[in-house]
Order: C-alpha cells, then structure tokens, then sequence
C-alpha cells in the first residue's frame, strides 16, 4: 500500500510508536508516523495504522460480505472525521501542520498488523461492553457502536470512535480519579470533543522532528 499520496515528499518516518500512558508505559507498536511535505508547502502528520477486522456472528444473526465491508467502510470514515482532518500546528512561516488519520485494513486471514478489531454482531438496539486490549492489540467491538448513545450529562457518544482513542494510548477521563472527569464533552469522556491534550500522543513526537530538522 502507498501511504503518501501523488505531491507529497517525505520529511521523516517512525515505525512501531509506542503511544500515550495507557497499559504499562504506553501502548507498544500502536501505529506509525509519517511527516510529509504536500504541494501547496504546508505539512502533513500521517498517523498509519494497519488493522485487521473479524467478523463474529451470534446464532441466526449472521455478517454478510457487503455489511462487513461497509462495517470496514464506516469505521474509517467515523475516525477520519472526528479525530483526523485538523490543523494540529502553525508554524512560523506561516505554514501548517495539519493531522491525517490512513489505515490499511483486511477483513480475516491473517496480516502483520498494528490491531485486530474484533466485532459482534447484536440486535439492533441492543447494547455491548467493547473495550480495548492495548497489551495484545486487540479491540472488541459490536455491531451497533456506530449508535449515538446517551452517556448522561446531556452527551451522546459512539463506541468506535471512544474506542480509538484508547487505540492511540489514551486513558478513559470518566473516571472519578481523572483530573479531566467533569469535562463531560470530552471524546474520552462522555461526548465526542478532541482536544488538545488528546494530540499530545503525537505532537510530541512531532515537536521533536520539527526541532531537530529547523522546520518553522
């Protein structure tokens, strides 16, 4: 698979990026990062993952091929829009560093990949705990997590995309012991808001090559 698109240079690449401070000092080999240079001269922060979808089916309730691939589909649009498409960073020139979420994704079979999401097929309306293993790389999902569902406080929230960011290392923030837990808007909490600090799994690494390669 191609990664970088037709005009993009690259500036520099990691592999195997161990990510935020969930599980023991992070999550191992969560993705790579790719700084490009597009076109127009502004920047580009690919993160690439490569990730492996298993389809379960429960009784009389079976996976077709056309809705695993459009489960596939959506799942990448539903991350795209909501933590990808944003300017992380403006640099002195003038320029910018905008972020950009790419996965090369396979249903089954077997592929040497940074995740395997697993999903469940359930009733419609129907409800089911998924959660993220950040040890193993596995994340269980369901069929219904594309659902806006009421998470109290006047927030609604899809599994798929709460989920990933457990996929980029990050902590939930509900809980009573997190500093950010009245932040009830927050996409790791109970609404879909990406903030900052949810950036900072990656800016760091960002700052870092910008410093190092006198990018400003």
């Amino acid at each position: 698979m191609d990664i970088l698109k037709p005009g993009e240079e690259l500036v520099v690449s990691t592999t195997d990026h161990r990510s935020g401070d969930l599980g023991f000092g992070g999550v191992n080999d969560a993705y790579d990062l790719y700084l490009v240079k597009s076109g127009t001269g502004n920047y580009i922060l690919i993160v690439f993952m490569k990730v492996q979808f298993f389809f379960v089916d429960a009784g009389k309730l079976k996976w077709t091929f056309a809705e695993k691939n459009s489960f596939v589909t959506q799942w990448e649009e539903a991350i795209k829009s909501t933590w990808g498409r944003r300017t992380l960073k403006r640099l002195e020139s003038g320029r910018t560093v905008s972020l950009d979420f790419r996965f090369e994704t396979q249903i089954e079979g077997w592929m040497l990949d940074h995740w395997e999401l697993t999903v469940k097929r359930i009733p419609r309306g129907a409800f089911n705990v998924s959660k993220v293993n950040p040890v193993l790389g596995n994340v269980f999902l369901d069929s219904e997590d594309f659902n806006l569902v009421p998470k109290g406080n006047g927030q609604k929230q899809r599994g798929v995309v709460h989920e990933f960011g457990h996929m980029l290392g990050i902590d939930d923030e509900y809980k009573a012991d997190s500093p950010y837990s009245k932040d009830y808007r927050s996409i790791m909490n109970s609404g879909e808001v990406v903030g900052e600090r949810h950036d900072a799994v990656y800016v760091k690494w960002l700052e870092k090559v910008l410093l190092e390669g006198k990018i400003n």
